[in-house]
């Protein structure tokens, strides 16, 4: 009989561990001091576990006995008493007793770090407010998250306003929390020489970044052969605007325009300065793996690049297309953090409530995804594999979470097993990027 570890009860664990320090995540010491009906861990069991329908609605879940019915006015109140870090925190401890990971060729931990915008309800008073149209100001944050690639789990995340969003920046910030062995993939648009150099001088961290075939910032990709290669590259760096200009038709150099050298007091977003953390000279040393990837619609060859620190002899140019061909998985992940768990639909216009919300519902993923990596999956002779269904799971756990049923772990993972769908490998499908507003509070689904 295969032992199963009881995510609801190590979940309960970590809310009554946070619970006996609550004081350390409240606006006052006073608070949540005297015995009511809200307490805080009711409160956080309530936020854990709702969904996308209305305040009223999600409250009557959580209390449908008519003795023990809560009102709006009172559950706000008592939230009010908490701050986001109480759920940051039980985020970072959840993965920290949820530690059972699967590994690379058993050494490396492979992660994905992207972004992913939330538009959030009007607020006037938030942090949130874009402007780019100069007419209709709304609210909308972006998302940093770091997303383990294997065991289908969130590990970090860092908030930023949409307007002052700086996705290069957050990499430099969970850089610090990263486990060691940790293989790092990135989209375009993170490709930098500030973040390159920082990797590189990052003991035990490896990065796999794709990279514009046009080069970007970095002139040396463009000059890559229209052929498969695996090349080392140096990049000689200066923020010496007069030795660039002395010494550019000499040899090979990129110029960084730093803050330092700048006399201009302000500057548009466009013309903005670049970070960098290091001296005036910096030699940058990586490797440019480029490998067809199909033909274009006029029957041209495709490519991608990919830029690297991983060594060579470990992982070849074949290897390099499969790894990265993972970080797929961070773009489905985000589509269930919104569309599976509700999280684009808050019950709370502050922007300290939303944050908690966000926090929550990490929490949840992660607590589905453990469970679900559990469940077993019977694979018959049919044409295709198949897996849990993600949406049926989050409600059958939240039902269960809700219901205090903890102690029928086992018939919660028999009920997951009940709903499952096919993986089709290699369907394709064009996305469909379009502006989507955040749902009004007087438009939920009863």
């Amino acid at each position: 009989m295969v032992n199963h570890t009881n995510i609801l009860n190590v979940l309960d664990q970590i809310i009554n561990e946070t619970t006996s320090h609550i004081h350390d995540f409240t606006n006052s010491r006073h608070d949540f001091t005297r015995k009511r009906k809200l307490s805080a861990s009711t409160v956080i069991k309530t936020i854990l576990n709702m969904r996308s329908n209305s305040l009223n609605a999600e409250l009557f879940d959580a209390f449908p006995e008519p003795n023990k019915q809560v009102s709006v006015s009172a559950f706000e109140q008592q939230k009010a008493k908490l701050i986001p870090a109480c759920f940051e925190y039980i985020f970072h401890q959840f993965n920290r007793q949820t530690n059972n990971q699967q590994l690379l060729n058993h050494q490396y931990h492979v992660l994905a770090i992207d972004g992913s915008d939330f538009s959030l309800p009007w607020n006037p008073d938030s942090n949130y407010i874009c402007d780019f149209s100069k007419h209709k100001p709304y609210c909308q944050m972006h998302v940093n998250a770091l997303y383990d690639l294997l065991n289908n789990s969130y590990q970090d995340c860092v908030i930023q306003p949409k307007a002052k969003m700086n996705e290069r920046d957050s990499v430099l910030t969970m850089m610090n929390r990263l486990p060691n062995n940790a293989i790092v993939i990135m989209d375009r648009g993170y490709p930098s020489f500030t973040l390159i150099e920082n990797l590189n001088r990052h003991q035990g961290i490896y990065y796999v970044i794709r990279a514009r075939l046009s080069g970007g910032c970095i002139k040396e990709i463009k000059e890559l052969p229209a052929s498969e290669c695996d090349r080392q590259i140096k990049c000689r760096v200066t923020t010496s605007s007069r030795y660039y200009i002395e010494y550019k038709d000499k040899e090979k150099v990129h110029c960084i325009n730093h803050h330092w050298h700048q006399y201009k007091a302000f500057r548009s977003r466009n013309t903005e300065d670049q970070r960098w953390d290091f001296g005036v000279f910096c030699t940058i040393n990586f490797r440019a793996c480029k490998f067809r990837i199909g033909t274009t619609k006029t029957g041209k060859p495709e490519w991608e690049v990919l830029i690297t620190n991983l060594p060579k002899e470990q992982f070849l140019l074949s290897q390099m297309k499969r790894l990265y061909h993972l970080r797929w998985g961070i773009e489905t992940a985000f589509s269930k953090l919104k569309y599976d768990l509700g999280t684009i639909q808050f019950h709370s216009k502050k922007d300290k409530f939303i944050e908690m919300e966000l926090y929550a519902n990490l929490i949840m993923y992660n607590v589905v995804s453990t469970i679900v990596n559990q469940a077993y999956v019977p694979q018959t002779n049919h044409c295709h594999w198949y897996t849990v269904n993600f949406k049926m799971a989050t409600i059958i756990v939240r039902h269960y979470y809700r219901n205090n049923w903890q102690l029928k772990f086992r018939q919660l993972l028999v009920q997951i097993q009940g709903y499952l769908i096919p993986i089709r490998s290699g369907r394709k499908d064009k996305r469909k990027l379009r502006a989507k507003r955040a749902i009004d509070f007087v438009y939920r689904v009863a």
